[in-house]
């Protein structure tokens, strides 16, 4: 009777065949967890409560902490929208300005009269197709038509 020899690799997988299909598992279960979490729709559309008729002086006071907020200038301010975001429904506005030479464009999320978040914007904010008025960054003052709600984004 002859005997045989064993040789594990015809009969057990190879150490990076058996490594390629946990980091492939591993993959696929965290684009599963982070697109779930990216295609949440929100369980209801909160009543919409009133806008904030001082928005401009909210967003005015969180600007003075930025630093060196004063060597920019050309500040303009969007309405207020009704958005879904992370911390839930709130009222957006877009403000964008000259920062030595480079337009920039950033957004507050104002929830109970108060800024809550704010973040430079991102395409889904919808920034570059807003209406923009005047800014006074020192007072809060905004012109007459930023005052104006535009319609919810979702």
């Amino acid at each position: 009777m002859k005997a045989t020899t064993w040789r594990p690799d015809r009969r057990m997988p190879k150490l990076r065949d058996v490594l390629r299909r946990v980091s492939r598992a591993a993959a696929l279960f965290t684009a599963l967890i982070v697109l779930a979490d990216c295609s949440a729709v929100p369980a209801e559309n909160a009543a919409q409560p009133n806008a904030p008729s001082d928005y401009g002086v909210l967003i005015s006071e969180a600007l003075k902490k930025f630093k060196d907020i004063y060597s920019n200038h050309g500040f303009e301010i969007s309405g207020l929208r009704w958005v879904h975001a992370a911390t839930g429904w709130n009222w957006l506005a877009c403000v964008r300005y000259d920062d030595h030479g480079h337009r920039r464009t950033y957004v507050f999320f104002i929830m109970n009269n108060a800024v809550v978040n704010s973040r430079y914007d991102i395409e889904i904010d919808g920034c570059a197709a807003q209406t923009y008025e005047p800014f006074d960054v020192m007072t809060g003052a905004i012109g007459a038509a930023a005052r104006e709600l535009q319609q919810p984004v979702y």
